[in-house]
């Protein structure tokens, strides 16, 4: 029987191993819900039911980023990754001096877009999985090493999605131009955030017991995820987890 990954590589062949598993198994790659919204078949109140729990997870990010940067020591050596925590936490923000809009900003724009007000996202009720999807990821961000929390980052495959679903928001959805800029900035800011995750992964992946760690944040990152959509599909279906 072969050898886990986090004993049979390490540094930059870990990283690949780590994001190859990633994209192949993620959520966003695997879960019936974004293949059917892909496809158009996802029914438009469930979308816009999804969009609504999604929001108060994306407005988290930012703060578990915070996390993440507090968790970088101000050691010289992790400059250049403490500037690749920054730079990503500034992002999802937004430009503090109001240049440039956070993604929960650009989130409630495309909820606009495909007919939910933004004043009825932001006052919707958290669902219990969502409460919990937040919970554990703020949790894990606070209290794991930075280079291990970051190897649970969805980044790589978010790209994948966004390139996905866009087209898909366009023709079967209708959501007009200017309120797909989530999805067109994703497709191309999370290529370099991805490229920032996988080096640091890269670099502090050097012991089986950090790999270990890292491989199992992913793992517990598949779970939160799953876990948004799946309290979705629940409350839609009368607690029956699938959608309608």
């Amino acid at each position: 029987m072969p050898e886990p990954p986090w004993v049979r590589y390490e540094g930059a062949k870990f990283r690949d191993e780590l994001t190859k598993y990633k994209m192949e198994n993620h959520p966003f790659k695997t879960h019936p819900f974004f293949a059917r919204v892909e496809r158009g078949e996802a029914p438009l109140p469930l979308v816009r039911a999804w969009v609504k729990q999604f929001y108060p997870w994306l407005s988290a990010v930012p703060i578990a980023m915070a996390e993440r940067f507090a968790n970088c020591t101000w050691d010289p050596a992790n400059d250049r990754y403490r500037r690749m925590i920054l730079d990503q936490l500034v992002e999802e923000a937004g430009d503090p001096k109001g240049k440039e809009p956070g993604h929960p900003e650009l989130w409630l724009r495309f909820c606009e877009g495909i007919g939910v007000p933004r004043a009825e996202v932001q006052s919707a009720p958290l669902l219990p999985n969502t409460m919990v999807a937040i919970d554990d990821f703020l949790y894990t961000n606070r209290v794991n090493p930075f280079y291990v929390s970051a190897a649970g980052s969805s980044e790589p495959p978010n790209v994948e999605l966004c390139a996905r679903l866009l087209p898909s928001f366009r023709s079967h959805y209708k959501v007009p131009e200017e309120h797909l800029e989530y999805y067109r900035l994703h497709v191309t800011a999370d290529v370099e955030h991805s490229q920032w995750i996988g080096e640091i992964v890269a670099g502090f992946a050097h012991s089986p017991d950090v790999r270990k760690q890292m491989w199992d944040q992913m793992l517990r990152g598949f779970s939160i995820h799953a876990m948004l959509v799946d309290g979705v599909l629940a409350a839609g279906n009368g607690g029956a987890g699938k959608a309608k």
